[in-house]
């Protein structure tokens, strides 16, 4: 149990991955980073910068603890910064379907 410790009454795995969440709470995650970072976006084809990347994904990983789903910080980090050109890619095809 060297990667267990107790954190506020719960035993919590600390090297947890983002795979070995369930796949609810995955697409919850995805899509909250999607919303947020589409919903910033002010041109379909230039990456934010990288205060406001951060203060999305600070803002929902706040959401993550909120919703007592246990992954640690730099799991979703890693993940939201792999999706950030699919959200982008995803936004193009949205704002060219409406033209």
């Amino acid at each position: 149990m060297k990667n267990h410790e107790y954190r506020n009454g719960r035993l919590i795995q600390t090297n947890k991955e983002f795979s070995a969440l369930t796949k609810k709470q995955k697409d919850w995650i995805q899509q909250a980073l999607k919303e947020r970072y589409i919903k910033t976006m002010k041109s379909s084809d230039v990456k934010l910068k990288p205060n406001k990347r951060d203060q999305i994904l600070e803002e929902v990983y706040d959401m993550i603890e909120e919703k007592d789903i246990w992954i640690p910080f730099g799991e979703v980090k890693k993940y939201y910064y792999s999706k950030i050109s699919s959200f982008i890619r995803s936004h193009r095809k949205q704002h060219e379907n409406l033209n």
